[in-house]
């Protein structure tokens, strides 16, 4: 049942998609096929960038609601003391979630840092303070525009609600609940000017020792798929963010930081699929109907659902057979993960397409191709 779906990614590790590759695909709870490719091999962790958005920050944010912490029409001016615009009185969670702020979607802010603020508390204030002063593309409410930056804002917004670090909260409610090993925060190892690395000394096997984010005292080697060939830090990003904003901020944010296993992210879609039925009291089926609610008809652009984005009308990622009724992100890096809630199945691809140069967009042909194979292959079988 696989045999073409090998040679489909055999083919495209020869053709330069991504040198490592991880698939992993799931139907009704049962795991289909998981496999390896290129440099990739069991518990290679992969940075799936802004998946960390559904994965962790919205996903908190399901918790924080249901627990009562905070309201969907909490505004950005009530929570964040540095948040004094006119403006920020009228963004609110919801609209953050669902990229409908009016937000800019995106700015370099690690380019105006010092060096030496990469990383610290001062750098991250300053961070935040240019979020809050940056001027909005559209009102509130009335334009989708992803942002990044909105999402760094939510993250303030729930350690301010949860009492805790980002990375402490998604260990409370997501990582320890669930088992996941493997799903973890890497704080910042230093600026772009400490201990360089020479390229040749990076490859896509090494294995690299990293602090546990969520332990002062053991250290635990992990094996990490690169990512860029990095200019500014002048290094191959190996075993850190590699989001140069989530990176300045310390390594910890809103709209990035995860690194994962395909593996973890299964236990995380079976167990939000369970809540979706409300098979499981993990998540509220109160909550969840709230951040997902059911999709009646196919969207005609990218809509949001809260922390998801559904499958667009026209040349979506997702491909050509997922419902309607789907949910779904990609990382910038290369990975991406889709759930049919209807059909009750998930695609789990995790790759490192920007090793090593982010001018690589080969994926974006392979990915709805290679889900559209796996469902005739797998799926509908």
């Amino acid at each position: 049942m696989t045999k073409l779906i090998d040679k489909e990614f055999k083919t495209a590790i020869e053709d330069g998609v991504f040198p490592s590759a991880e698939i992993l695909v799931s139907s009704k709870g049962e795991t289909l096929m998981q496999s390896y490719y290129g440099d990739a091999r069991e518990q290679t962790c992969f940075d799936i960038a802004s998946i960390t958005k559904p994965f962790a920050t919205a996903t908190i944010a399901m918790m924080l609601v249901a627990e009562g912490l905070i309201k969907f029409e909490d505004t950005v001016y009530q929570w964040l003391a540095g948040a004094r615009l006119p403006e920020h009185k009228l963004i609110t969670v919801r609209q953050l979630l669902n990229h409908t702020s009016g937000l800019p979607a995106w700015h370099p802010y690690y380019q105006e840092l010092p060096l030496s603020l990469i990383g610290t508390e001062a750098g991250k204030r300053v961070i935040l303070e240019n979020c809050y002063a940056e001027p909005l593309k559209a009102e509130p409410g009335k334009k989708t525009i992803y942002s990044d930056i909105g999402y760094i804002l939510l993250g303030e917004i729930l350690e301010q609600a949860g009492d805790a670090s980002l990375d402490a909260l998604f260990s409370q409610f997501i990582a320890r609940p669930l088992g996941l090993e493997d799903t973890f925060y890497v704080r910042k190892i230093g600026a772009p000017s400490e201990s360089p690395k020479k390229r040749s000394d990076v490859t896509a096997g090494k294995h690299v020792h990293v602090r546990d984010s969520s332990s002062k005292d053991r250290k635990i080697v992990r094996r990490f798929a690169p990512t860029e060939d990095c200019p500014w830090r002048e290094r191959v990003i190996h075993g850190e963010i590699h989001d140069q904003n989530t990176f300045a901020l310390g390594g910890v944010a809103g709209q990035a930081g995860l690194f994962s296993t395909a593996s973890d992210i299964d236990i995380f879609c079976k167990k939000l699929f369970e809540c979706y039925k409300g098979k499981s009291d993990w998540i509220p089926k109160r909550v969840i109907d709230q951040f997902i609610p059911e999709g009646k008809k196919k969207p005609s652009g990218d809509k949001y659902a809260l922390g998801w984005n559904r499958p667009s009308a026209k040349n979506s990622s997702s491909g050509h057979k997922f419902s309607p009724n789907s949910i779904g992100h990609l990382g910038y890096t290369g990975c991406s993960v889709w759930i049919d809630l209807n059909q009750e199945f998930h695609i789990i691809l995790l790759s490192n397409r920007i090793y090593p140069s982010i001018t690589n967009e080969k994926i974006n042909g392979f990915r709805p191709k290679i889900h559209d194979l796996i469902y005739r292959e797998l799926i509908k079988r």
